[in-house]
């Protein structure tokens, strides 16, 4: 799916700490770069007008502290999807995602 970011405007891509926060009400999405034919289209004129082809992007990753509960809050307590949303500390949901993408090392790796 094509994004449109309006003039003015940022772009927030929900990760799975913001979706236990919310009790699912916002879920964390996939982060892929596809290439479009509007895509194609300005490399093709970039090209023509002897322009670069370089492309900035400014990524910012934001993680509760480790020691902090995840649980839906304020309004969303009261969603029927909170339920899913079990208290749980921030360090230790991220352990849990490591193991899961295999990226978790043992407790005597550093």
């Amino acid at each position: 799916m094509e994004v449109k970011v309006p003039v003015g405007c940022l772009l927030i891509q929900t990760g799975k700490q913001i979706e236990w926060l919310t009790g699912g009400d916002c879920i964390a999405g996939m982060h892929e770069v596809v290439v479009t034919n509007r895509t194609t289209d300005a490399i093709r004129l970039a090209l023509e007008q002897n322009r670069s082809l370089w492309r900035v992007s400014s990524t910012l990753f934001a993680h509760i502290a480790s020691d902090a509960v995840l649980k839906p809050l304020g309004h969303f307590v009261e969603s029927p999807l909170a339920r899913k949303y079990p208290p749980m500390h921030a360090g230790d949901f991220v352990e849990q995602e490591l193991s899961v993408i295999n990226l978790k090392g043992s407790k005597g790796d550093l």
